[in-house]
């Protein structure tokens, strides 16, 4: 992606949740491209990571998942229209594709995880075509017989939970895959019932990194990287 609001080198394309569904469904007319949810987190460390840092360059769409990156860019005066998480772009999508008939497959999670996920897409949308589903457990020397799965059920978007490996399994088997993926986080827990998401109030706020923190302390660590972005994103703009 060459054109958007610059974040520490990084473009974020500066779309609404709206738009950037149709972003993403031009994405699908050519089968193929890579979407990537943007926080702090995930830039401060493509920032400090060159092998993240070329996945996310190398992104067919970029977007705000997060206000940190919404008030980094603001900041720097750039303009980010909204926050798009991951989860908000996961629904819209499917509600696009259950209009559209096309077909979206879930890959990730703990076994019975993204088929409890499906399941319940299912029920939110009942027109929603859902190919196939795959748990996250898997190797590296396996990925080719999910790939080859991938391509049997001929997906027309995959969802991918994979973790912090996420970003970098659809960017090493992008050109494989046979239709555009993301990377959603915890989404696949959230629609399976076996986690919460933080209440509206919090999401307009941003404050959703914080209701994560109470729900896991175990995430205390990694919010340690919000400092270190602004800090990161100031010192830059000082030196531009």
């Amino acid at each position: 992606m060459n054109s958007g609001v610059d974040v520490l080198g990084f473009k974020i394309a500066p779309l609404t949740l709206t738009a950037a569904v149709t972003q993403v469904e031009n994405l699908i007319a050519h089968r193929r491209g890579q979407i990537v949810t943007a926080n702090a987190e995930i830039l401060y460390a493509a920032a400090t990571d060159q092998a993240l840092g070329e996945v996310v360059h190398q992104a067919e769409l970029v977007i705000a998942d997060g206000m940190g990156v919404v008030l980094a860019a603001r900041l720097t005066r750039q303009e980010l229209p909204e926050r798009v998480s991951g989860y908000d772009l996961l629904h819209a999508l499917c509600q696009s594709a259950a209009a559209r008939a096309l077909s979206v497959y879930l890959l990730g999670g703990e076994p019975s995880v993204a088929e409890a996920a499906a399941a319940r897409l299912k029920e939110l949308y009942p027109s929603l075509t859902v190919a196939g589903t795959h748990h996250g457990y898997f190797a590296d020397n396996e990925s080719e017989a999910v790939i080859s799965a991938l391509k049997s059920a001929r997906p027309d978007f995959l969802f991918v939970a994979l973790g912090l490996r996420g970003e970098h399994w659809i960017y090493n088997y992008k050109a494989q895959l046979p239709c555009p993926a993301m990377q959603v986080g915890g989404s696949f827990d959230i629609l399976a019932g076996r986690a919460v998401r933080a209440p509206r109030w919090m999401q307009r706020s941003g404050l959703e990194w914080a209701y994560r923190v109470y729900k896991e302390p175990k995430r205390l660590r990694r919010i340690f990287a919000l400092p270190l972005f602004v800090l990161k994103v100031l010192f830059r703009g000082v030196i531009a």
